[in-house]
């Protein structure tokens, strides 16, 4: 699958509501009736860029970031400074809290 923020043609940086903006202008554009392919590849890059944990991993895993401590932390920061998502609930990921 290409990169989800080509497709959606905008930066990493986008907010959510840019991306739901997004989103909503290409599945009216490009309808399953239309274009099934487009439309479902648009459908597969929106499961990746609607949550912000989501796309936080697509981030550091796939998109070759690699799986560093340092690039961990870096977007863990950034998110945390903008008030998205706490750094507690993004350095938790696989943990089992019980």
């Amino acid at each position: 699958m290409p990169d989800p923020y080509t497709i959606f043609d905008l930066p990493p940086e986008s907010d959510d509501e840019t991306i739901r903006r997004r989103y909503l202008s290409l599945v009216r554009t490009h309808t399953p009736e239309r274009d099934p392919e487009r439309f479902s590849e648009i459908r597969e890059a929106y499961e990746i860029l609607r949550d912000p944990i989501n796309r936080m991993q697509y981030r550091l895993f796939e998109a070759g970031k690699g799986d560093s401590i340092d690039a961990i932390l870096k977007e863990a920061k950034a998110r945390s400074a903008q008030r998205r998502v706490p750094v507690e609930t993004l350095l938790s990921w696989g943990r089992d809290r019980t």
